[in-house]
């Protein structure tokens, strides 16, 4: 579990953060949204913070173009029907708590 301040993350910013020994990346899309997904591409591993782009509610990994939604990690199109790993985000307060 990993606790972070909703004040850390503005609308449209997505923050690499590590729960345990997992890479997650931390996405808030305003409006209460938050997402929370593995940091590499099941594909073939590419970084999704450095080449993932959101459009609307899918994750487009620009490596080799795979639309992931980010509501249930599911591949919609591209390279690789391996789903996203998806994590429980809650918000308590003032504070993002990300479950693994």
């Amino acid at each position: 579990m990993l606790r972070i301040k909703r004040s850390e993350l503005k609308p449209g910013e997505k923050k690499k953060v590590t729960i345990g020994n997992e890479e997650v990346i931390l996405l808030y899309l305003g409006g209460g949204k938050y997402y929370a997904f593995q940091s590499r591409c099941p594909h073939l591993g590419c970084d999704l913070y450095k080449v993932g782009v959101v459009i609307r509610e899918e994750l487009v990994c620009q490596c080799h173009f795979t639309h992931f939604s980010i509501n249930d990690g599911r591949a919609i199109k591209g390279a690789t029907k391996k789903p996203l790993k998806l994590y429980r985000v809650q918000v308590d307060g003032e504070d993002i708590i990300v479950e693994s």
